[in-house]
């Protein structure tokens, strides 16, 4: 996907480059800088205090919607923890293996199109039910519940959520909230591939604002992810709520702290990533993409990486989501979808 023919940017942001100045930007350059990013990347996201636990995937119910039968899921993500994953497999018959794809959210109910408990489709929100959507072109989804909500069973009480938030931090402080969320969508994708009847050089992780936060993280962080569509997530540090306790925290806001997101995109590399932008995706996303392409060009890849600007708010619009599944099905080598 080109660049737009509009040249603005924005203010120019200050982004630490992926070749440090005077260094050949050539393949062997990169590979040597590779793992000392991941490293670094590693160290940013912490871990957690637990070691070993018993990994348990307990089956909640099967049920069936017109255009998919479900199986609801309660997996261990820690030793106290667990997080609901519901894995939507097409009614309809086609070639295997099929391709696959996780979907990240609050709760998996709003990306399925359906409230799990009563079983009514969700009417609202339409153009980010990214689970249906993609069941109705043949994948097989997993539409995943972010940390907290798995342990908060109100979440509007906001006291309730801000005492589960400080647990985990108190439990593990040297972890960040979006370490523990990547943690829980790598098991989430463990599931997921278990199906013999999955394609996996085909998985996709797709999600939108915080959903999106999580599918790209967990997405540049992970070579079984073969390609990642992100929905107006904020690609710089300012445009959005990254410093909050339950994302990345404090740390990116430090005088020291020179990190940016086109290094998970650089990583990412040469697997496919379109931004969906609206609001906190905006034109001056372009620069954080444009130096991740350093690392794409280097793999021949240029065109494996895009953004569609919709420019018409937070919410993606059915033009920009329909152009992302024509931009999939080109990168995933697949029949277009009507």
């Amino acid at each position: 996907m080109s660049r737009p023919a509009y040249t603005d940017l924005g203010a120019p942001e200050k982004i630490e480059p992926i070749f440090p100045e005077g260094m050949q930007e050539n393949m062997k350059t990169w590979k040597s800088l590779r793992h000392g990013l991941i490293e670094r990347w590693e160290k940013i996201l912490g871990s957690p205090s637990f070691g070993d636990f018993k990994q348990e995937v307990e089956l909640i119910e099967t049920f069936e919607q017109p255009y998919y039968i479900a199986s609801l899921y309660a997996q261990s993500t820690g030793p106290e923890t667990k997080q609901r994953i519901l894995i939507m497999e097409p009614r309809t018959s086609s070639p295997s293996p099929r391709p696959a794809a996780i979907v990240p959210y609050y709760h998996p109910d709003l990306m399925a199109g359906c409230n799990i408990k009563n079983r009514r489709p969700i009417t609202e929100r339409k153009n980010v039910q990214f689970g249906l959507h993609l069941v109705q072109q043949g994948y097989i989804a997993a539409c995943t519940e972010a940390f907290p909500y798995g342990t908060v069973t109100d979440t509007s009480n906001k006291k309730f959520f801000n005492s589960e938030i400080k647990k985990f931090f108190e439990e593990n402080p040297h972890w960040t909230g979006i370490g523990k969320r990547i943690w829980d969508t790598r098991l989430a994708l463990d599931l997921l591939m278990d199906r013999s009847n999955l394609d996996k050089n085909r998985i996709l992780a797709i999600g939108h604002s915080l959903g999106g936060k999580i599918a790209f993280c967990a997405g540049c962080l992970d070579e079984r992810i073969k390609a990642v569509i992100g929905s107006d997530f904020g690609m710089g540090w300012s445009f959005t709520n990254w410093d909050a306790d339950w994302h990345f925290g404090k740390q990116i806001n430090g005088k020291n702290f020179t990190a940016g997101l086109h290094h998970l995109l650089a990583l990412h590399a040469p697997n496919s990533f379109l931004l969906i932008g609206g609001m906190a995706d905006r034109p001056e996303s372009w620069q954080y993409i444009n130096e991740a392409k350093k690392i794409y060009r280097l793999y021949g890849k240029e065109d494996a990486v895009g953004f569609f600007h919709h420019a018409s708010g937070h919410q993606p619009t059915e033009e920009s989501v329909a152009t992302a599944y024509r931009w999939l099905a080109e990168q995933f080598v697949l029949p277009e979808q009507k």
